[in-house]
Parts: structure tokens; sequence; C-alpha cells
């Protein structure tokens, strides 16, 4: 159906192999086109989106994972009607598709920044809401 654009294969070429392959396979099938927006992140990007609010660790006293190398996380956007769709409807439908892709693999320690605890409680109840973000649990 879709395919990675080759920036968004640059960036998914800095996460784990896990998260590699279960964005490729969820592409392929998903319908509705996304990209990856970020994998790896610097200290010093950390440290920004810290100041800025954006995320909740500063990547020094708790370390990000997308600081860790390979990444452990990567941020997507999805892409309809040829402009990047950020909508609560189009991120729940692609982290979804994701987390099903990463089960159907068999790799059940996938976490999406929309239900962070795993409640199935998505978007309420969260105390940050990061819906383009896809992690590694640590385990």
């Amino acid at each position: 159906m879709y395919s990675f654009s080759n920036v968004s294969l640059q960036r998914l070429g800095s996460c784990d192999i896990i998260l590699q392959e279960v964005a490729r396979e969820a592409i392929k099938t998903c319908p509705i086109d996304f990209g990856i927006a970020e994998g790896h992140r610097s200290l010093e990007d950390q440290m920004k989106y810290f100041k800025e609010g954006k995320s909740k660790v500063d990547g020094i006293n708790q370390k990000s994972t997308h600081c860790d190398n390979p990444s452990r996380a990567f941020d997507f956007y999805c892409w309809v009607n040829g402009k990047m769709d950020y909508s609560q409807e189009a991120m729940c439908f692609v982290a979804a598709w994701i987390l099903c892709t990463g089960k159907q693999l068999g790799m059940n320690n996938l976490r999406w920044g929309g239900n962070w605890n795993g409640d199935g409680e998505i978007i309420t109840g969260q105390t940050l809401v990061d819906s383009p973000h896809i992690e590694l649990k640590h385990e």
C-alpha cells in the first residue's frame, strides 16, 4: 500500500531493529500513510524539548528512549490528503495499527505515548499525551 520516503527510512535507521521491523511491516498494510518524524535524538535536542515543555524528561536526570543509541523510540506523523495530519483520530488509528502489527510479530514490549500505562484508556488519564511516540518498554 504505502512505503517510507528516504528521509523516513534514514530516521527509522537510527532506531532499534525491533522498531524498524514493526514500522516497516505496519506501513505495508496501514490504510493511513505515515512517516517517521524522529528516531534518535541528541541530548541537546532532548534538553530543548524539556525546556519547551514537550517532554517530561530532561535527558540528564532521566534519560529519554530517543537518546539511546540505537533509539528505543520513534515519533511518527500521519500523511492525509497530501499533508501532515496530527489529528487525534489519525494518530490513534496509526498508533493502534503499529501496536497491533507488533503483537502480530510477537513483540509485546511496545508502548504508545497516548496510553503510557497500557490500561486502554487512551488520551484521557495520561500525565503527558505524546500521540506521535512509539517506544520499546524498558525490561
